[in-house]
């Protein structure tokens, strides 16, 4: 009889459980500290005030948009997966996709980006590896468009007004350092990622033999390095065809925008007047907030949310701090009731998930 998971750490002296408990750990002890953060400059009273005057036809229009934008992008992963498989079934893509998206929204760590690729991958009967390529390639095309508009909006009259502020120790002197961060960050983030993209896209085959000479039989990091790239490099062969590759790049910028529009029809249910470009700088701390690992980003949205719209807009704490909740709870309760739907219908059982779990844990 073999040997159990247990039995195998007791004699390698490998405890299973000290990752995944270390990581609920972080989890709990991240959202408890922005919860409190929040918390402290949250007036209740006040909120509820402004959360009773917000219209709830702008909020439910929010909805409608935030679940267009997964539309989108289920358009775009469709794109992504053409070398792979032609013309892959929409209704697999959406599926899939909300029940990802409800699995990281419940758990923390993101773990539903590995959920949905497998799980599309059995249904389509496609390669797994080539699957979780198209992921990779996703979030490369969603930092580039959020950083390409980023810096539209420096470029615009309040974005340039805002980087020239001083950093006086002011509400707005403070959002204008972040700013500059921001900016410094994202010419950074694009003078490294575009050469390296190119040579991936240029030269694959000359990349993974140079980096399997490097590591050579060894095992460990430089291995899984070598693997995530030769990933990425899979997913990366949409960039080969002209066609595709202006159908992602579109697709992207169109799926972006409609989720900037979701977020400003729901603070404009606060009367809060942020124009549509506004939105291409808070997108980039909500983004921030959102893949925190704790569940649904749930403490770092709401105070990343708050900081931006008073420190940026000056915008009043309590309009602030209701508008981050409305707009997380926008975010996560639609995609959480569609994503459960989704799952019952397609039989997903949580055993299923569970594996799934296992496999981006390991």
């Amino acid at each position: 009889m073999p040997a159990s998971r247990a039995d195998n750490a007791a004699r390698t002296g490998t405890p299973t459980a000290v990752k995944p408990a270390l990581r609920i750990a972080i989890s709990i002890l991240l959202t408890v500290s922005f919860i409190w953060l929040f918390a402290r400059r949250f007036d209740v009273r006040a909120a509820t005030a402004a959360l009773r005057a917000a219209s709830p036809g702008l909020i439910a229009a929010s909805v409608l948009v935030t679940l267009l934008a997964y539309l989108i992008r289920a358009w775009r992963w469709r794109v992504l997966m053409a070398p792979v498989k032609q013309r892959v079934g929409m209704y697999n893509l959406t599926s899939t996709m909300f029940i990802g998206f409800m699995i990281s929204f419940i758990v923390p760590f993101r773990i539903g980006e590995v959920a949905r690729p497998v799980l599309l991958a059995r249904r389509e009967k496609v390669s797994t590896t080539a699957t979780l390529a198209t992921v990779a390639l996703e979030r490369l095309f969603d930092v580039m468009t959020v950083m390409a508009l980023l810096l539209v909006f420096v470029l615009t009259s309040r974005g340039a007004a805002l980087m020239a502020s001083h950093g006086d120790g002011s509400a707005a002197g403070q959002a204008s350092v972040y700013l500059r961060r921001a900016v410094v960050a994202t010419g950074v983030l694009v003078a490294v990622a575009l050469p390296l993209v190119i040579v991936l896209v240029l030269f694959p085959k000359q990349v993974t033999r140079l980096l399997h000479r490097l590591h050579g039989k060894r095992h460990g990091a430089a291995a899984r390095l070598t693997g995530t790239v030769e990933k990425l490099i899979d997913g990366l062969g949409v960039m080969r065809h002209k066609r595709h590759l202006a159908e992602s790049i579109a697709l992207s910028f169109a799926m972006w925008l409609v989720i900037d529009a979701s977020v400003l029809l729901g603070l404009r249910a606060f009367d809060l007047p942020l124009r549509f470009t506004d939105m291409f700088l808070l997108i980039v701390p909500l983004g921030a907030g959102i893949v925190m690992p704790t569940p649904g980003g749930v403490g770092p949205y709401e105070y990343f949310c708050q900081v931006s719209l008073t420190g940026f807009w000056g915008v009043a704490q309590a309009s602030a701090g209701a508008a981050a909740i409305t707009l997380h709870a926008v975010t996560l309760l639609p995609t959480i009731v569609l994503g459960l739907f989704f799952m019952w219908q397609g039989g997903v059982r949580p055993a299923e998930v569970r594996k799934m779990a296992h496999i981006s844990s390991s």
